[in-house]
């Protein structure tokens, strides 16, 4: 491409990244972090359909995490595939809508995360329910033998509790709702992100 257009992508890339105001300094004088968003800044000065990105968050400090993340859903709104292979699960978890997990060159799991955790055997579905009683919900869900064990939320709002089937929980669940003698204000799976699902399947992260 012209020297002009290369002028010009390159002090684009530079802005997305934010080191705008960085660009006329040399690069042996930059931070860790600073030199980690250059190198996404290469990435996508040309545009690719396809950003591949190994371990992308390292050396960043929380500020430029979330910048970054920020950048990858923008990119990907804009129809670019984006690629990461990361150990910092929770933050995958933030920008992704399927995961491939992998342990010792073998996949385990692939698909949308929450997909993947209805279908991981043997393991009990933790959810949360919000509500206005949950010592009587808990009693009324036991009764029901679709739970497993039940904890209180730590400001007693709520109350996390394990099935065994989440469909027929659900079912039992809207039955009490319509009794009316529990107020339920949420309720939400607590334990389909991407490491419960990778502890569930691996017993442990080591390894990703």
């Amino acid at each position: 491409m012209s020297e002009s257009d290369a002028f010009r992508l390159a002090g684009e890339a530079l802005e997305r990244v934010r080191l705008g105001d960085a660009g006329t300094r040399r690069i042996d004088g930059y931070s860790k972090g600073m030199r980690q968003k250059i190198r996404l800044a290469v990435a996508i000065a040309h545009h690719p359909r396809v950003l591949v990105l190994d371990e992308p968050l390292n050396g960043l400090d929380p500020m430029a995490r979330a910048e970054s993340l920020g950048l990858f859903q923008e990119l990907s709104r804009q129809g670019m595939h984006v690629v990461i292979s990361s150990h910092i699960l929770d933050e995958v978890d933030r920008i992704s809508d399927r995961v491939i997990l992998v342990t010792g060159g073998y996949i385990v799991a692939e698909g949308d995360i929450h997909q993947v955790r209805r279908e991981v055997h043997g393991k009990p579905i933790q959810v949360l329910v919000r509500c206005d009683q949950p010592e009587m919900l808990a009693s009324r869900i036991f009764m029901s033998n679709h739970c497993v064990e039940a904890r209180l939320h730590g400001d007693g709002g709520g109350v996390f509790l394990r099935t065994g089937d989440i469909d027929e929980f659900y079912r039992v669940l809207n039955d009490i709702a319509v009794e009316g003698l529990v107020k339920i204000e949420a309720v939400a799976p607590a334990d389909d992100d991407t490491r419960a699902i990778y502890q569930y399947l691996i017993g442990s992260e080591d390894g990703l």
